[in-house]
């Protein structure tokens, strides 16, 4: 089902930050100054927010989102020593950064977070690798598009996509026919023209959560590490986002294991952008759990 987002010509700055912190990239600034969407992209909306938050002028409106009710406007005023509520309520995902190199003492200090997470049970389990060079990253990007140009091509096929369903199990199955699939469809040809990076955003720095594959619990451990990284990087004025797509490439590429260092009985289960935000937000995005019971 197609989401509706209309834009206001009236109050709309065309500054064009909607489009840029757009997540599929749905939103573009025409030839003729206005800002437009992508009509084959619509479906991929999945009214995230994101352009609400950064719009100066709230021009833009989500169907089913709503300024008054669904968000809050950021204080000029933040600094670290507001409580620990209002940090991650300001904290946003980042996918735009600025061109600019991640200090190695400021990553250090995002490993030390991670390593504070504490594991289901001892010993812990969290490996992780810690990429610093920006260039290898970009190598990497390549061998990426070449991992998800293949499963569309598999899931074109009946009989593949019926082994890929026994395979990875029912949950999995569904998010890669219902989201990856789709998004891959519409962005690949860009990818490949080098004209858009939809897996590694640019990032100039990419932390990369592993653990091997016979130990216990290290999924839950991983997890909860990889959201004290994300603390961690808005604590320190840096922004990242977690990008569920790099894992499965490396997983599913010999040569992106040897790239990243993995090692052969390990399994890479997350992964995490991290660099200097390029916007500032203006607003917060509100969030309500699907059911919250008291007893």
């Amino acid at each position: 089902m197609k989401k509706t987002i209309n834009i206001s010509p009236e109050t709309c700055k065309v500054c064009a930050l909607c489009g840029e912190v757009c997540p599929n990239k749905i939103i573009k600034k025409d030839p003729s100054n206005r800002i437009s969407f992508r009509e084959d992209r619509l479906p991929l909306c999945f009214r995230c927010g994101q352009c609400m938050a950064i719009c100066p002028t709230k021009s833009i409106l989500i169907d089913g989102l709503s300024y008054e009710r669904d968000f809050f406007e950021i204080s000029e005023t933040f600094s670290l020593e507001n409580s620990f509520l209002t940090m991650i309520a300001n904290r946003r995902a980042i996918r735009n950064f600025q061109d600019k190199p991640v200090p190695r003492e400021l990553l250090e200090k995002i490993v030390q977070a991670i390593a504070f997470a504490p594991p289901s049970f001892p010993p812990i389990k969290t490996e992780i690798v810690v990429v610093q060079d920006t260039a290898l990253i970009r190598k990497a990007l390549p061998y990426m598009i070449e991992v998800y140009d293949f499963l569309v091509k598999t899931m074109n096929n009946p009989v593949m996509r019926l082994f890929i369903r026994q395979r990875v199990g029912k949950e999995t199955f569904n998010t890669i026919q219902n989201h990856v699939v789709p998004l891959m469809k519409c962005r690949l040809p860009e990818l490949k023209m080098g004209v858009e990076d939809t897996i590694t955003r640019y990032a100039p720095a990419m932390i990369i959560f592993h653990a091997n594959r016979d130990e216990e619990n290290y999924e839950a451990d991983i997890y909860i590490a990889l959201s004290y990284g994300f603390l961690a990087a808005h604590a320190l004025g840096l922004g990242g986002s977690a990008m569920d797509i790099i894992p499965p490439t490396i997983e599913r590429n010999r040569e992106l294991r040897k790239m990243f260092l993995i090692p052969e009985k390990n399994r890479v289960v997350a992964s995490m952008i991290v660099g200097y935000p390029k916007y500032k937000y203006k607003r917060g995005i509100k969030r309500d759990l699907k059911s919250v019971k008291w007893i």
